[in-house]
């Protein structure tokens, strides 16, 4: 397989993380993973050497998800003894891995989770999809792999898992994710910017963008401005000289609700990034490295902000909003906590039905939006769906797969029940 361009590589990969949703995001996997696969001897596969692949890296979710996704990967390696191979991807960049290009087509190995439905059952097509481009068979792997290791086979998941699954690995978590020398000094010298204001740095982070646009998600919960402004209040008088630090892909509309706090944005720093990272546009990760530096840290309903109270050692207190909205936000331990808080109270659901969109549309975002979601998102994100199981479909079985889309959709559910048992051959269904 040709070495790729590094530096190219990450910079595409970052303009796709900040434009596109996690859906649209789904098309660009499926591409990559199979013009990857082109250049790929299959027949160069030698068992006989460890080798542990993630080939979504960078693609499949965004920064918050890339951390989960290569934690996971690199602890399993580390268990097994086995070389990492992966894309190149922004933490190349931002923290120095020098992992091999993929040379490997392996087996996929994807991920499962007990009594829990994941982006795999919700797109039954998804698997003999990736199966038949690595031309082989899949395997499950779940958390039990943190402890035990895996090898040649390609990780394929974004591997969320519930933090305390982490916990014996927190100390090397940690070090994994640290800024290279050329970014972390001017890095530091902004967070010493921030911390001449005030002894107490308070960070918010406020998740708008495709959360607004995919309400159909049982993950996408977005409060409103003026609850964050409530909790501050309510803090604000007990702690030592405060100072606020606001993050948001929504910075322009937030920033005002924020007034009377005198907030300050990564852009009142003066960080002075080399021309490199200048090139890369990572605004985005200075708001996450000054997160994962402040005294209190309030997040979204998001691993971008929650994996960054992973990589925190210096705040005492870390809240989050949740779906109860008569308490709206709740203390919660980074390291023994769900990464996201789906909807539903024992049985995380992946979709809200029409009635919850209603209610919590309205409830936290207005009449406005509530209307907008049911006319333009909520169509669109169904249209979307739709596109991504036919097109996979279509690959799978041509129109056979897409009759059996169909089929699936309008409460068929075996209808891809036998491709799944015959060609997946999960090791734990």
């Amino acid at each position: 397989m040709q070495e790729q361009d590094s530096s190219t590589d990450t910079n595409t990969n970052f303009k796709k993380y900040i434009t596109t949703s996690e859906i649209d995001r789904v098309f660009s996997v499926f591409q990559t993973f199979s013009k990857n696969t082109e250049c790929i001897d299959f027949s160069s596969v030698n068992n006989d050497e460890k080798v542990l692949t993630m080939s979504s890296i960078g693609q499949l979710g965004r920064f918050g998800n890339q951390l989960f996704q290569y934690a996971f990967l690199s602890i399993c390696a580390k268990q097994s003894g086995a070389k990492i191979e992966c894309p190149a991807w922004i933490g190349q960049s931002l923290f120095g891995f020098q992992d091999a290009a993929i040379t490997k087509c392996l087996p996929p190995a994807i991920e499962y989770k007990h009594n829990e439905a994941n982006l795999f059952d919700v797109i039954p097509e998804f698997t003999p999809y990736i199966e038949k481009i690595a031309q082989s068979k899949s395997i499950s792997v779940g958390v039990e792999s943190l402890n035990s290791g895996i090898y040649n086979v390609d990780l394929w998941g974004f591997f969320q898992l519930h933090s305390k699954a982490f916990r014996p690995y927190q100390e090397y978590f940690r070090s994994l994710f640290q800024p290279v020398d050329d970014l972390k000094i001017p890095l530091n010298n902004g967070l010493n910017i921030l911390r001449s204001k005030g002894k107490t740095i308070v960070g918010i982070h406020i998740r708008r963008g495709d959360y607004i646009t995919e309400p159909r998600a049982g993950f996408t919960l977005i409060f409103p401005a003026k609850w964050y402004c409530q909790w501050l209040e309510s803090i604000w008088d007990e702690l030592e000289d405060p100072v606020l630090f606001l993050c948001s892909d929504d910075l322009d509309n937030v920033l005002p609700e924020f007034a009377k706090f005198s907030p300050v944005t990564i852009q009142n720093l003066a960080i002075k990034l080399p021309d490199f990272f200048k090139e890369l546009d990572i605004d985005f990760y200075m708001d996450f490295f000054i997160l994962s530096n402040c005294d209190v840290v309030c997040t979204s309903n998001s691993i971008f902000s929650f994996a960054a109270c992973m990589l925190n050692e210096r705040a005492n207190m870390f809240v989050r909003p949740i779906w109860d909205f008569s308490i709206k936000f709740m203390i919660f331990d980074p390291w023994d906590s769900k990464p996201l808080l789906w909807l539903g109270d024992k049985q995380q659901r992946f979709f809200k039905n029409f009635a919850e969109i209603l209610y919590t549309t309205y409830v936290t975002q207005g009449a406005w939006t509530m209307l907008k979601s049911i006319i333009v998102y909520i169509p669109a994100s169904i249209i979307k769906g739709w596109g991504i199981r036919l097109y996979l479909g279509y690959k799978v079985q041509g129109f056979v797969g897409v009759l059996k889309s169909v089929l699936h959709t309008f409460g068929w559910k075996s209808a891809w029940q036998h491709l799944e048992t015959n060609i997946s051959g999960y090791a734990d269904k």
